[in-house]
């Protein structure tokens, strides 16, 4: 019952408030008094008008600004636009897209050279110049020169006033118009040129001005430097206003003013019709009035009389809306009041039933929920054994993959070695060089499973570079020259324009993306046939994009089979071999870009055609350099690169492959099949982290601090000989060991590797049991030197084999404590501070030198020293206590047992005896 009753409360309401609420943006162009009374027109209509509600924005004479205030009310939900447009050709175009899309568009004061819109209000801004050249002429009998100054010409009232001031002028011969100042509305550009003006033309002996400032400035020139010429001055706009241009008239600082209504009243009232489908006219113009000496004292008693009236009706209002709220809301409570006394007596009558009810519905919701949480217990029971099986196929999916690579690479590499040998037989060296093809092609076969798993779990690494595509695909290009000659293919590229095609994309997976393709043209291309690439910029779906083309002649591929070509695991019609992977991976990388693939059967052709957007919005694009830049452009990015992971966020983001339980080493190595050949092999005892060369080797090692960095030397940018001398010269870094691995064995590289600071330098091919031998023995050794610094033995000096810089690290870090011991509120936050370092990089130094937390290290720290006052000096316990920066003598009490074993007090008895 209760719901019923709250249903029958909210129709009520509803009923209250049925009416249907309209939303209106009004964007003005600028700011000023006129503007002001066109904006109080408008609220004073609203209060006629309940279901409207206006929102307002002002872009203060910037063109740009009101373009986007108007993006930004679109975005509101705006149900009509009422817009005073700063300038025609940069407003037009975005009152015709909401005109076209079914907004209605009412245009104020301002027009626009189209008809796209649903309605103007505004002045008649050409009967005002009429007007204005009428006056002017009378008042000097038809004869003298004029100076006109104009507003800014990129708006409608300007030119309009101008074209009927001048069409007027016209009419009269004897009448000149002898020169026009561009003031663009300024009343500065006013004060700088009128005065130079009047002393070239001496005979002027009018001014018509577009707006009242203007006017009233050049009236002050006129007063101020040519007081005995007696020029007319007439302006328009008429506020009535304090500062307006009746004011200006009455104190004879201008001649005349022309009223320019506003339009904000009527605007509302178009508004309202618009949006009540009601009829209304599109054009709508509104008169002037001409006001001078001779009207200006009635003209001033009328729009008093006419505030008053708006004042009195504002109040009216006012009192009315409260009026309206005390009914609806007495109507609320005795309508409430009704429905509850109805709803007691429904309730009391339906108790006695719903009591004799409940005992019964009790007992079978009993029944039922044991039933229920029986049912539940097995859906989870068979839910978790589900997830298990899943997993555990996906696990053993992925690790088979792993299995064939590894032994497939340790037959890779004796079969090289044999294939050396200078004393094969022609025979021999065939049959090796059928083996490593062979083995080439399983390697690509697996590492394709394994990427497209990587893809299907999203753990795929997505890194695109501002690159010259172009260049790009002619070196790949190059890859497929010598099958080109063996099967006679006439094998050409073209690029359809002239363009450049520097776009953003990730070079690796790109790579995987064309030269699938082009293999495919390859295979199933005949002999003596045809392999066309072409390259063109176009607009796809609104984005400047490349798009290419690889066509190979040969048999087309069924059209009832196109749209299942790019599935997983499937071969259109294939006797050649194949896994039916490489064009799913194909999609997969395209769609990563962001792009799409398509294949079509041409004119004998085989075409894919695949397009890539130039730009991946929303990712961190790096520009791509020559190698012979990249050890510069990498030297100097170095340093950033450790700032910007010591001050970002993502220092506490990890990796999902990241256990910070298990002992992590670092592989650095620019060829992906290394990494993950030594990452399969030492993923079983260790936590193994990659990156693919020096400078994100660098990049994760300042993040993760591993245990341990085993790098190839020769990368591109930074190598790792150059790489290994920062990390050891980092503070955060220098205690990590680094093997170095290459394939030059020759001592002075041996040399220039240990000059870095490498632990062990090892040449390849890599053995593993000695390369695993070298990782254990490092790593333990420093777990040796942690505990020994941990130990009770050695209570204030590092071991003596401890480098300089951790030697250093280590002084600091005391000398900071040192010289704030007192402080009870010293924290691990103020130390990493001092030092330079993150919080998380000073934990994990810390407890890489000394085995202890950074807080157990200082906690230590206040004992040593507090041991070492017990020596020096004859302080009691308590003071010393809050010497060291304990906060209570029983915390220090504490403490101090935990780490010596016994109490303060005991030790000093022990010491002195």
């Amino acid at each position: 019952m209760r719901h019923l009753l709250l249903v029958i409360l909210l129709i009520f309401c509803l009923n209250l408030h049925a009416k249907e609420k309209f939303l209106i943006g009004f964007s003005q162009c600028s700011a000023g008094d006129w503007r002001e009374n066109m904006e109080a027109e408008m609220e004073r209509e609203l209060m006629f008008h309940d279901d409207i509600e206006l929102i307002k924005r002002q872009s203060e004479d910037n063109t740009l600004l009101q373009v986007q205030q108007i993006k930004e009310l679109l975005e509101v939900g705006v149900d009509l636009m009422i817009i005073a447009p700063n300038e025609i050709d940069a407003l037009q175009p975005v009152i015709e897209r909401i005109y076209d899309s079914d907004i209605p568009v009412i245009l104020v004061d301002r027009k626009i050279n189209s008809q796209k819109y649903t309605a103007y209000i505004g002045g008649n801004n050409l009967e005002i110049g009429n007007a204005g050249g009428v006056y002017i002429a009378n008042k000097l009998n038809n004869r003298g020169q004029v100076v006109e100054l104009l507003g800014m010409l990129s708006s409608s009232p300007a030119l309009e006033r101008m074209n009927g001031f001048n069409s007027t002028l016209d009419r009269f011969p004897h009448l000149q118009n002898v020169h026009k100042i561009y003031a663009q509305w300024e009343v500065d550009l006013v004060r700088d040129s009128l005065a130079s003006v009047l002393q070239k033309y001496p005979l002027v002996k009018a001014i018509f001005a577009h707006t009242d400032l203007m006017a009233e400035a050049a009236g002050e020139i006129i007063s101020e430097q040519f007081p005995n010429r007696n020029i007319l001055v007439v302006g328009v706009d008429g506020l009535p206003n304090e500062g307006g241009g009746i004011e200006m008239v009455e104190k004879g600082t201008i001649s005349a003013t022309l009223i320019y209504p506003s339009g904000g009243k009527e605007a509302i009232q178009i508004a309202a019709k618009i949006l009540h489908r009601q009829p209304f006219q599109k054009n709508n113009l509104l008169p002037t009035t001409l006001i001078d000496r001779s009207n200006v004292d009635i003209t001033r008693i009328q729009f008093q009389n006419i505030n008053a009236l708006q004042e009195d009706i504002t109040k009216s209002k006012n009192m009315l809306e409260m009026l309206n709220v005390r009914y609806r809301d007495q109507q609320i409570l005795l309508f409430v009041s009704l429905v509850l006394l109805t709803l007691v007596a429904i309730l009391f009558g339906m108790y006695l039933w719903s009591f004799k009810r409940l005992k019964i519905s009790n007992r079978n919701l009993e029944k039922q929920k044991e039933a229920i949480s029986v049912q539940n217990i097995e859906l989870k029971r068979l839910s978790d054994e589900l997830e298990k099986v899943t997993q555990e196929r996906l696990r053993f999916y992925t690790n088979i993959s792993h299995e064939f690579r590894t032994p497939l690479t340790l037959i890779s590499g004796p079969v090289d070695n044999l294939s050396r040998n200078k004393n094969l037989t022609s025979e021999q060296r065939d049959l090796l060089q059928i083996a490593q093809k062979n083995v080439s092609i399983l390697l690509k076969l697996i590492e394709q499973i394994i990427d497209f798993r990587k893809y299907e779990l999203g753990k795929h690494d997505f890194s695109p570079v501002s690159a010259d595509l172009k260049k790009h695909i002619e070196d790949w290009n190059g890859l497929f020259a010598e099958a080109a000659k063996l099967k006679q293919i006439d094998f050409r590229m073209e690029a359809v324009s002239e363009d450049d095609f520097i776009i953003d994309f990730d070079v690796e997976k790109m790579e995987r993306i064309y030269t699938n393709l082009l293999s495919n043209a390859f295979k199933f291309a005949p002999e003596k046939g045809i392999i066309q690439i072409l390259m063109g910029r176009k607009l796809i779906e609104g984005k400047n994009s490349v798009e290419v083309q690889v066509m190979n002649s040969g048999k087309s591929i069924p059209e009832n089979k196109i749209k299942e070509i790019f599935d997983r695991f499937y071969q259109a019609g294939s006797k050649t071999g194949g896994s039916g992977l490489g064009l799913a991976l194909v999609k997969g990388y395209i769609d990563l870009h962001g792009g799409k693939i398509e294949v079509t059967n041409r004119n004998g052709f085989v075409c894919f055609t695949f397009s890539i957007p130039a730009k991946q919005e929303d990712k961190n694009i790096k520009i791509e350099v020559e190698e012979s830049d990249e050890k510069i452009v990498a030297r100097k990015e170095i340093q950033d690169v450790i700032s910007s992971v010591i001050g970002s966020e993502d220092l506490y983001i990890f990796d999902d492959e990241f256990d910070k339980e298990k002992t992590t080493i670092l592989l650095v190595d620019d060829h992906p099949g290394i990494r993950s050949y030594l990452k399969s092999l030492l993923k079983e005892n260790y936590c193994v982290l990659e990156a693919r060369d020096g400078i994100e080797g660098i990049r994760k090692a300042v993040k993760y601090v591993p245990d341990l960095i085993i790098s190839d030397v020769m990368m591109p940018g930074i190598d790792g000989v150059e790489m290994c001398s920062h990390l050891k010269k980092e503070l955060s870094t220098s205690h990590i060991p680094i093997i170095l691995l290459t394939a030059n064995a020759q001592d002075e590289k041996r040399i220039l590797g240990f000059e870095s600071g490498a632990d062990d330098y090892m040449s390849k091919p890599v053995n593993f049991d000695i390369l695993e031998v070298r990782i254990r023995n490092l790593i333990e050794g420093r777990k040796q030197l942690k505990t020994t610094y941990s130990s009770d033995n050695v209570p204030n000096e590092l071991p003596i084999n401890t480098s300089k810089i951790e030697k250093s690290f280590i002084d600091k870090l005391e000398e900071q404590i040192d010289k704030h011991i007192e402080n009870t509120e010293l924290s691990v936050d103020f130390l990493s501070n001092e030092l330079g370092m993150s919080r998380i990089q000073l934990y994990r130094k810390v407890k890489a030198l000394t085995n202890y937390s950074p807080v157990e290290f200082l906690t230590i720290f206040r004992l040593r020293k507090a041991v070492h006052l017990m020596k020096m000096t004859d302080s009691n316990l308590a003071q010393i206590a809050y010497q060291v920066g304990f906060s209570a003598p029983s915390y220090f009490s504490k403490s101090f047992k935990k780490y010596y074993h016994k109490s303060p007090s005991e030790f000093l008895k022990e010491m002195r005896k």
